[in-house]
């Protein structure tokens, strides 16, 4: 009976990624978070109870802002600033706080995760823009308040490109 135990919980914190999410979740923001079984955990189809805040609601190239999860206690979450219908990561995070750090998806530091399952709340990150920013960001988190219970699609607000910057929409000049 031991042994059965240990390896049922040995099975569940393998697929559960309590060191931060895994590089294959970059672009989906899926964690890949397994039953014991082997099946996958699906997302939440309730109301998300987390929200993604940001202290400003606009930016300009190399300016660094402050971005925030809100919510109850969660264990694990992956965050990226991303150009609106984009899947890939933009500016670089920093200052990691307790229990979590930033990890490169495309290129440095371009999003930050949880560091291990400890109880995290109300958490502060630092994102640097880019020094050649062209386009509004959107903050995008998964959240998972504990392995088998995570929603995708955490979104904040639009962020846009202060006036006075060269803004592409699509890859055209605006």
């Amino acid at each position: 009976m031991f042994v059965v135990l240990v390896l049922v919980g040995a099975l569940s914190l393998c697929n559960a990624y309590p060191n931060g999410a895994p590089k294959d979740a970059c672009a989906t923001m899926m964690p890949g978070h397994k039953y014991a079984n082997l099946t996958t955990v699906h997302a939440q189809t309730t109301p998300s109870p987390y929200k993604v805040m940001v202290a400003s609601n606009q930016y300009s190239p190399g300016a660094t802002l402050k971005v925030q999860i809100v919510g109850p206690q969660f264990e694990g979450f992956l965050l990226q600033a991303r150009h609106n219908g984009n899947t890939a990561p933009v500016g670089a995070f920093s200052n990691p706080p307790t229990d979590t750090k930033a990890v490169t998806c495309t290129s440095g530091s371009d999003s930050m995760t949880h560091a291990n399952p400890n109880a995290k709340q109300n958490i502060t990150l630092t994102w640097t823009a880019p020094t050649d920013a062209r386009a509004d960001v959107m903050f995008i988190a998964t959240v998972a308040q504990e392995k088998n219970m995570f929603w995708l699609n955490n979104t904040s607000p639009m962020v846009t490109l202060a006036q006075g910057y060269k803004k592409e929409v699509n890859g055209n000049h605006v």
